[in-house]
């Protein structure tokens, strides 16, 4: 489909749909059976007979799905043994598809928190927080997920923090931990905003100093960034994922175990580590 000046946006973008692509995903759209296959030979080859052990269609209409997927050149097959994959073509139409049924699944789940999720900054698919959980959402009590992210701190071994929301809560938690002698093996970075919260609530500039001298060790680092979601990752296994809402004050959490999320988790939070400095050195630049 051809466009013209008239179709591009002020920015250059096309404004209209390209046409031509409906019907291919009006295609995919008509058969769950056709995404499935496309699925199951994502990143590995498979035989007919395996594609149609993990297919809930009889023969003549897997024969049938796949002759199509091959008209389409999304699929290919592979003799002597009858090899099925997909094609460079069919890879990227597998992955927007399954970029949009992640965001229509997480839509679903999570209808008010899903437009302040910020997926262009997660690095995993949308889909790994559909099996996840909003922590507190029928809760009537304001800092109820809070006390939930807290009470994780209290128990956990260990747990790892990028923090662009400041929540008082698991600072509280933490630091009667500490004072207990129990602390878990703990370390947070706060973004630029949480940063100057820290440094100017003067409530909040004793606790973490009082926190870090009984526990003789550095716990909260600062980064010059602003970070669009906060993470605590728990033992490596739990992450908390918290946004802040749009229209109103407060916030939304949400709870994942998925291997990707937790593997993303820690991977960022690491990173934004490696790069942060201990918050008692902001002290002392300022007081330069």
């Amino acid at each position: 489909m051809s466009t013209n000046a008239d179709d591009r946006t002020e920015d250059g973008t096309v404004d209209e749909l390209p046409t031509d692509a409906v019907e291919p995903m009006a295609f995919l759209a008509r058969s769950e059976h056709r995404i499935r296959v496309l699925g199951l030979l994502n990143g590995r080859e498979r035989t007919r007979n395996q594609i149609n052990e993990r297919m809930d269609v009889t023969r003549v209409t897997l024969s049938r799905i796949l002759r199509d997927l091959e008209d389409r050149e999304w699929i290919t097959r592979r003799p002597p043994e009858n090899r099925y994959a997909l094609t460079a073509f069919g890879e990227l139409v597998y992955r927007d598809v399954a970029r949009l049924l992640g965001t229509v699944s997480v839509g679903r789940e999570y209808p008010d928190v899903v437009e302040r999720l910020p997926a262009e900054w997660f690095g995993f698919d949308l889909r790994c927080l559909v099996d996840g959980e909003l922590v507190a959402a029928e809760s009537t009590d304001p800092l109820a997920s809070a006390r939930v992210v807290a009470n994780a701190v209290r128990d956990a071994s260990s747990f790892r923090s990028l923090l662009g929301t400041f929540i008082s809560l698991p600072m509280y938690s933490f630091g009667e931990t500490v004072r207990s002698g129990t602390e878990p093996d703990g370390a947070a970075v706060f973004d630029s905003d949480v940063t100057d919260t820290m440094l100017d609530d003067p409530s909040l500039f004793d606790r973490w100093r009082d926190i870090e001298a009984t526990a003789g060790s550095t716990v909260y680092y600062s980064t010059d960034e602003r970070v669009p979601c906060s993470i605590d990752l728990m033992d490596d296994e739990a992450v908390f994922l918290t946004v802040d809402r749009e229209h109103e004050t407060g916030f939304d959490i949400i709870r994942s175990t998925h291997p990707e999320v937790v593997e993303w988790a820690r991977e960022t939070v690491e990173r934004y580590r490696e790069s942060a400095i201990p918050l008692e050195q902001r002290v002392s630049d300022d007081e330069v």
